[in-house]
């Protein structure tokens, strides 16, 4: 299903990586049981990190590892400041779809960086590749974003689906019409086999706590 380059084991030799795919177009989907579960979820974050100190979560595992790539390339990790959001301004995740908001919930739980694609705009192998610098694809906000060397990215046969600095594309972003979906979960160096594969587990039952009909198919770690 995809193609790693050797520059990434180059590079991150010890990088890991997950991928799921879920089927949704006989998902009927619980607003109420999606709500219940954030709800849940936030208390149980916000519980666990009461008294919040910035110093001590970005030493801690598994995100002190995406904290030291990010500031190779002189970058905050954004799940970080997702995480942020909730804790010192009280935001939650907004309502917008329960296959982005399993992803999201998930993410600011276990700290691991996640992309979501509709799987039926892919075209073609997905390849894991290494940024020689100066590739541009179309950003979900619609703005052009150029990957900066050293950058890992996903690709297909038409162009760039996301990268670690950068985000998700505009081009296979999830929406309310989306019927199959992908997440790809990027792990840096230091990040284990068994956070990524807890990690899909965890967004394999907010989906399924919301929509019981979800077929979850493809789940590898590698």
């Amino acid at each position: 299903m995809i193609k790693i380059s050797p520059a990434v084991k180059e590079i991150y030799p010890d990088a890991m990586f997950g991928i799921m795919t879920a089927n949704m177009s006989n998902a009927s989907a619980s607003r109420s049981q999606m709500d219940t579960l954030k709800k849940v979820e936030i208390d149980r974050i916000k519980t666990k990190y009461k008294e919040y100190d910035r110093k001590a979560i970005i030493n801690s595992e598994p995100i002190c590892h995406y904290v030291t790539h990010y500031k190779k390339f002189k970058k905050t990790y954004p799940v970080l400041l997702q995480l942020e959001s909730i804790l010192l301004k009280d935001k939650g995740i907004p309502s917008v779809g329960i296959s982005v908001e399993a992803m999201f919930l998930a993410e600011v739980k276990n700290l691991l960086l996640t992309g979501g694609h509709d799987l039926n705009q892919i075209g073609g192998y997905l390849t894991l590749d290494i940024a020689v610098g100066g590739e541009n694809y179309l950003s979900i906000s619609g703005k052009q974003q150029q990957l900066t060397k050293g950058d890992l990215y996903l690709s297909d046969d038409r162009g760039i689906l996301s990268s670690v600095l950068n985000g998700p594309d505009y081009r296979t972003r999830i929406t309310d019409t989306t019927q199959n979906v992908l997440y790809f979960v990027y792990g840096v160096d230091g990040i284990t086999g068994e956070q990524i594969r807890k990690h899909l587990e965890n967004i394999r039952y907010y989906l399924l706590t919301a929509s019981p009909n979800v077929n979850i198919q493809t789940v590898e770690v590698f």
